[in-house]
């Protein structure tokens, strides 16, 4: 910690003559003594700031808290993104069904087998 401060210190009167490098160290004196409070103040306004802006283009209806969105095509690029989307949902739609078809499938054989044990049949 005093290797650095003397560092510092050093740097500070060489800088003396160059207004860059004068800047520069007084930026990094001044950034390592930001104390938790401010740095929690910045953190809190930018997480509010981002809140903020993910809210923007939406129309708040204060009753019923119902938010509307624009669905609207605004470019060829989004239209193709949609179309891509919208079939990926009907491609697991149909792996899912034939899951539980094979589920079921499953299900009955092992009911079919447990009803032949307890006949006596099997």
């Amino acid at each position: 910690m005093k290797n650095e401060a003397s560092a510092f210190r050093r740097a500070g009167e060489k800088a003396s003559s160059d207004p860059i490098l004068l800047d520069f160290c007084q930026r990094q004196r001044s950034s390592r003594h930001l104390d938790s409070i401010d740095r929690t103040a910045r953190l809190r306004r930018a997480i509010a700031n981002l809140r903020g802006a993910g809210t923007e283009g939406r129309h708040v209806q204060e009753r019923g808290h119902v938010e509307s969105v624009d669905l609207t095509l605004k470019s060829a690029h989004e239209a193709i993104t949609r179309q891509m989307v919208t079939d990926l949902a009907a491609d697991v739609a149909e792996i899912k069904s034939r899951v539980n078809a094979v589920l079921w499938l499953v299900a009955s054989a092992v009911a079919v087998d447990v009803v032949m044990r307890l006949a006596g049949v099997g």
